[in-house]
């Protein structure tokens, strides 16, 4: 596992013991970043990494341009592992690192409004749904916001009535959902 592009490129993410954690392969990150830089969302973008895991996501826009990073996750294994990442990156100084469930609520966020919201929650749970709602009710978005999930491909999810589906994209047996406000 590496920075694929930008400052941080080919620098190595420290890998996760835990077996649970399933980082986004390099190749589908690299293609997710490409999409992303084409759409002019990252330089300078407040993003907000939900289902963290390693922090791979939110390293990756980091140094593509993003201007600052929240990472939030649930399992205390990732927050340790993306602590390490962001130290060894030397990037603390633009990232906020938050032990929250997600499902729950993301009152954590205070209000903030993020340009780019990436999640990679476990796939074939629902969970995609519920955040979405926690998205929406925590109002941490607007118009321009742009949320991309990561899910199994053959995962159906039901969307928010004030959230669209604009696009998506297959690799493999993965897909990558974009939304924003309707």
């Amino acid at each position: 596992m590496r920075i694929i592009s930008g400052h941080l490129k080919k620098r190595a993410l420290i890998p996760p013991k835990d077996l649970s954690i399933r980082p986004t392969t390099d190749r589908q990150r690299e293609s997710l970043f490409n999409i992303l830089r084409n759409m002019n969302v990252i330089i300078d973008a407040n993003v907000l990494d939900l289902f963290s895991g390693t922090g791979a996501l939110g390293l990756e826009a980091l140094s593509c341009g993003a201007g600052s990073i929240v990472f939030v996750d649930n399992s205390i294994q990732s927050i340790r592992l993306i602590k390490s990442n962001i130290k060894q990156f030397r990037v603390e100084y633009v990232t906020k690192v938050i032990k929250s469930n997600i499902l729950k609520s993301l009152a954590c966020l205070n209000d903030k409004i993020f340009d780019l919201i990436l999640m990679d929650p476990p796939y074939h749970r629902a969970f995609i749904d519920k955040t979405l709602c926690n998205i929406i009710n925590q109002q941490c978005l607007d118009i321009n916001t742009i949320i991309v999930a990561e899910h199994a491909a053959d995962e159906i999810i039901s969307v928010p009535d004030k959230i669209k589906l604009f696009d998506s994209r297959k690799y493999g047996n993965t897909k990558f959902s974009f939304f924003q406000l309707s």
